[in-house]
């Protein structure tokens, strides 16, 4: 196959400028991805205090945003690699970019369903996203290096989410809740704008489109050159796309399990990681701590993730990621057990120990990506990993959702804790049944 040829020919030598500029854009993508995403946990608190809504009803605020990245993760994604990454990405920032700006439009209405339609609306960006840039930042890295490359795009989320809670703080009590929305919004254009300007496209999606493109010769070639690789000179002049639809090509019988499997451990981690993201800053403040502390404490837990990703995207270009990835789950399950046991109230011990969660469930979150590129071939990349990001965030719809009715039900932040340990456990073990069979 002709991205064969192109991926050969990137294998074939050093990493160079151009390649670190792509995992570099790819990472302010997710960055303000983490800002938009994180937005709403930080203003949750004032939200409902402003609108006068109780804690249940933030469960569908929560879960809209979500609902549409697991459409546009599964949906919109896989057109990248029809469409190219390029084009999807740079229209993806500019959905979002919108739809946050619009959040502060229709705050004096106090209309939940138009503010739920929002975020619906931004998810749907960020799910294309979360799809298509760490597709491009492997299609751009020797494999050695494409976990790392994959790893150091998807880090902009956390980083992003990081940033999420300063600027809430910052902003808050001047300006209003809806002032965190203005500034995300401004911000993810900015980013869009740049993308549009630096960001090329990707070399083996370009040597594998389908069709008669004699133009497509010359296109690779230019952009193996900024990447200071050998010119290809028998790519295929017309190239033929399955007649399958993304979800069968991912599905066939040699790749069913691994698919399937794979489906499984991100719903799990989704399903964990947004019951964090969402509600840590608002049981906080339930569990008598001020809204500050509460998203001091979420803001820990994302910083967690620049050394749980950066230590576990090293160690992959050394040792096998599936090991590595089995290890960093299991263990942010027994802190999050070790929180529900043992019930600790002195803040700066609960803030270490978000610190702590942050570090491994980021970090194995993060890299579950780099898998997901691993597993697929260049024509399908872009909907195996989105198919595998919208499905798994089925997880991520329910578990606010669940969150919202266990606390109506009365339970609190430490058997809550508890209770969403069990699903990084069970993905743990199911990377053992992965790694067997890939």
């Amino acid at each position: 196959m002709s991205a064969d040829l192109v991926r050969a020919r990137i294998d074939d030598g050093p990493v160079v400028p151009l390649m670190w500029l792509v995992v570099l854009l790819g990472f302010l993508l997710n960055l303000a991805d983490g800002i938009d995403v994180v937005a709403m946990s930080v203003t949750a608190p004032s939200v409902a205090a402003e609108w006068g809504l109780e804690r249940g009803a933030l469960g569908p605020l929560f879960s809209a945003a979500l609902f549409g990245m697991a459409i546009g993760a599964a949906g919109l994604a896989p057109l990248s690699d029809k469409m190219g990454r390029r084009t999807l990405l740079v229209a993806a920032m500019f959905l979002v970019g919108l739809s946050m700006l619009a959040v502060s439009w229709i705050a004096s209405s106090a209309s939940v369903t138009l503010f739920a339609m929002l975020r619906f609306i931004s998810g749907l960006g960020i799910g294309v996203i979360f799809g298509c840039a760490p597709a491009l930042a492997s299609e751009f890295m020797p494999s050695r290096y494409r976990s790392l490359a994959v790893s150091m795009v998807v880090m902009g989320y956390p980083v992003g989410a990081v940033l999420a809670g300063p600027i809430a703080n910052a902003l808050i009590p001047g300006f209003g809740w809806t002032a965190v929305f203005t500034a995300g919004g401004i911000l993810t254009l900015l980013i869009g704008a740049v993308t549009w300007t630096l960001l090329p496209e990707s070399p083996e999606f370009l040597a594998g489109r389908a069709g008669h493109r004699p133009e497509r010769h010359n296109e690779v070639n230019r952009l193996l050159a900024r990447l200071e690789r050998d010119a290809v000179t028998d790519l295929s002049p017309d190239v033929i796309r399955p007649s399958s639809t993304p979800v069968a090509q991912i599905l066939t019988a040699e790749r069913r399990l691994r698919t399937l499997v794979l489906w499984a451990i991100y719903f799990m981690g989704f399903l964990t990681m947004y019951f964090m993201l969402s509600w840590i800053p608002t049981l906080f403040v339930d569990a008598g701590y001020t809204r500050s502390q509460g998203i001091e404490a979420l803001t820990g837990f994302n910083l967690g993730a620049i050394p749980g990703i950066l230590v576990l995207a090293v160690l992959t270009t050394r040792l096998p990621l599936v090991p590595l990835l089995s290890l960093f789950f299991l263990s942010a399950g027994g802190v999050l057990v070790y929180v529900g046991l043992t019930e600790p109230s002195a803040l700066k011990s609960l803030m270490t120990l978000m610190f702590v969660g942050g570090v491994f469930l980021h970090g194995g979150f993060t890299c579950l990506y780099a898998l997901a590129t691993q597993v697929y071939p260049s024509d399908v990349r872009a909907a195996g990993v989105g198919w595998a990001a919208g499905l798994g965030r089925t997880g991520a719809i329910a578990s606010p959702l669940l969150a919202a009715a266990l606390i109506s039900a009365g339970w609190g932040m430490y058997s809550l804790f508890l209770s969403f340990a069990l699903p990084l456990v069970i993905g743990g073990l199911l990377l053992w049944v992965f790694v067997s069979e890939h």
